[in-house]
Formats: structure tokens, C-alpha cells, sequence
């Protein structure tokens, strides 16, 4: 380990102290909106069990900071495993709200090879567990790493052209947008809700829009869980007026044809959510807000547009560059770990073998 980092483990503090703490990182740190006092203070707030401050030093500098959850699990429903869980709560009622590009405030990727080593040698959990976090660098050591890999999708705003994205995209996708553009009359404008009570009645909206598609297409829909609504709305009170948070609203003759709920930090908007009146299966209410969202935040001079971790036909049209996310299992080498991990490796081989015969 470099001798001039170190890591600190300790109660946290009262929310005056940490909220002074974390906008520390926030005013120069390279670190995404999930990191930021605006998520994080509001997954304090719900958090019903309190988390542990991690903090990275060096010297007597603060350089970087997290949450530690403590949690309990049961490894194939009989072996106790104490978990700490980055950024997260353990609770999926509450971790439902999916954090993406997760990492440590303060934005310095080159912390981990340090923390996991460290971590390896603590005595306080025997899994670490860390939701949407952008791959680290391989380690050296003997954690064992179990992972669940998600693709994201991203537009560098700063190359588009004159014609916004419909000159980036495919010549599929340019028809299919100009045909979405033709259906609504080219009549379509959006708005930013300019204050929280618009944004919450825009929110409100969205909720609307969104259930009933999803339920429509027999899928399930992110407001199964009542604390995703309770986060949101405080997130939505916590960063509308600061510009952090933006509740967009798409019309088109007259009528709403779509909400956008999207976050901003250093150049980066991340489009988080949205609800589109899509029961016409001949148009594609989405295509226009996005691309009018799109060309919006490039205006405004925002460097990227990201779709964040999910695949789906408008993110791979519309998302001009593929990274990868992944919800990931730090184990330390215990003999119940041990013995699980062998049990996966002869189950994928089994699999493997059954499939190879089945040629």
C-alpha cells in the first residue's frame, strides 16, 4: 500500500459536520451526481440504520469519502456473512433507487487498488459490496470478486453538429427520428420545471406515464417500492433550484408526450428516468425528448448526455459510446466463500458441458 494513503473508518458524524465534509468534495471533486451531497444527503435521510464515514487521507488531507453500511446476509440461506456496503443502505427497498457510477466522493479512481488491499486486511466485514461502479483496474491479491455486468450508453454533446444528434446517429435511426418529428406536426417543445413545486407536479407526471407503460408491456416499473418515490421527491426538493436536478416536460399539439427526470454535475447529465405517452405503437414519443433534451444540454454547454447502466433500442440508437457498469461482490478468502465459489465453477461447468452435448 502507498504509505501516504490511509483509511479511516469511524462513526458518523452528526449531519452538519458531514454535509460540510462532503460539499468540501463536491466544489472540486471529479465524482458523478451519485456521489454528490444531493444523493447522498438524501440516502442519509431514509437510512434507517446509520452508516459508517470512510475516509481516504493523505497526510492529514481529505481526498476522498464514502458510506459503509454494516448488513448481515446468509450464504446459501445457512452461513452469516458480515457485509459493508459502499454507498448503498442493504436495504432493497431503499438501494432500489440504483446507484451508477459509484465510487468515492471526490472522484479519484486511483484509490481502489489501495482501499481493496486495505479492506482485505480489516477485520470488520468479510464482503464488500459495491452497486454501479465502473470497473476498476484488476486486482492483485486474494479477494475473490463475484460480479453482475450491465452496459451503459453515452453522447459526447461537445461533437454533435449543427443538427444536434440526428447527424450523429445511424441512417436508421435519423428516419426513424425524423418520422417521430413529422408525426407530432415538428410541433414539439420542451420545458424545465423552473421551481420544486414543478417539479414535483412534472414528477407526478412522469409517475403516470411511466406505471401505465410499464404495465401495459407486463413489465415491472421503478415505483414498486414505495421508498423510490419518498427518495426522489426529496431528492427532486434537495437539487431542482440549484440546477442539479431537472424535471423536463415534452409537448406536442396541446398535450404532454413525455417526461424526462435527469441529473447534472460537471458536464454530465444523466438521464435517469422518464414517462412517455406511448399506447400509439406507430409513434415514439421517446426519440423526440430525448433528442430535444439532447440538443437543450448541448446549448447549455454540458459536455455528455448519458442513458446510464440498461440496454434498449433507443439508448443503442441515440448512445453514440458503450461503457460498462457492474454490481459487484468483493469476498475475502473464507473457507465459506471458498467452498461456494467452487460450487459456481462446477455448476457453469456442468452447464457448459450439457450445452456442448446439446450441439
Amino acid at each position: 500500500m502507498n504509505q501516504s494513503i490511509r483509511f479511516v473508518v469511524e462513526s458518523l458524524p452528526d449531519r452538519v459536520a458531514v454535509e460540510r465534509l462532503w460539499r468540501g468534495l463536491d466544489r472540486d471533486g471529479t465524482h458523478s451526481f451519485f456521489l454528490s451531497w444531493t444523493w447522498i444527503g438524501t440516502l442519509l435521510r431514509l437510512m434507517t440504520k446509520r452508516p459508517f464515514l470512510l475516509k481516504a487521507m493523505a497526510g492529514d488531507e481529505l481526498i476522498g469519502a464514502a458510506l459503509l453500511s454494516p448488513a448481515e446476509a446468509r450464504l446459501r440461506g445457512l452461513l452469516r456473512v458480515h457485509q459493508a456496503w459502499f454507498n448503498a443502505s442493504g436495504d432493497e427497498r431503499l438501494d432500489a433507487v440504483m446507484i451508477e457510477h459509484n465510487g468515492f466522493a471526490g472522484g479519484d479512481r486511483a484509490l481502489w487498488p489501495d482501499f481493496l488491499r486495505w479492506f482485505e486486511k480489516q477485520g470488520f466485514a468479510d464482503e464488500l459490496v459495491v452497486p454501479g461502479i465502473d470497473p476498476p483496474e484488476a486486482l492483485e491479491g486474494r479477494l475473490m470478486v463475484l460480479d453482475k455486468l450491465s452496459h451503459g450508453y453515452s453522447t459526447p454533446l461537445k461533437s454533435l453538429g449543427p443538427g444536434g444528434v440526428a447527424s450523429a446517429i445511424s441512417a436508421n435511426a435519423r428516419q426513424q427520428l425524423r418520422r417521430s418529428l413529422r408525426d407530432y406536426g415538428e410541433t414539439a417543445v420542451l420545458d424545465r420545471a423552473g421551481d420544486v413545486p414543478a417539479a414535483l407536479a412534472y414528477f407526478e407526471g412522469l409517475k403516470t406515464l411511466h406505471i401505465r407503460s410499464w404495465t401495459r408491456r407486463g413489465r415491472p416499473h421503478a415505483f414498486a417500492s414505495p421508498l423510490f418515490e419518498k427518495f426522489h421527491r426529496a431528492l427532486i426538493a434537495a437539487g431542482t433550484d440549484d440546477g442539479s436536478v431537472d424535471l423536463l416536460r415534452v409537448q406536442a399539439h396541446g398535450r404532454v408526450i413525455g417526461y424526462l427526470y435527469n441529473f447534472r454535475r460537471n458536464g454530465v447529465v444523466s438521464s435517469y428516468q422518464s414517462g412517455f405517452d406511448d399506447e400509439d405503437p406507430n409513434l415514439r414519443p421517446g426519440y423526440v425528448c430525448h433528442a430535444l433534451a439532447i440538443g437543450h444540454y448541448a446549448r447549455a454547454g454540458d459536455s455528455t448526455y448519458d442513458f446510464l447502466a440498461g440496454t434498449n433500442r433507443l439508448k443503442q440508437s441515440f448512445g453514440l459510446e458503450r461503457y460498462e457498469l457492474v454490481w459487484r461482490c468483493y469476498r475475502k478468502p473464507t473457507l465459506g466463500f471458498m467452498a461456494e465459489h467452487a460450487a459456481r465453477r462446477v455448476a457453469h461447468l456442468a452447464k457448459k458441458m450439457a450445452r456442448s452435448r446439446e450441439i
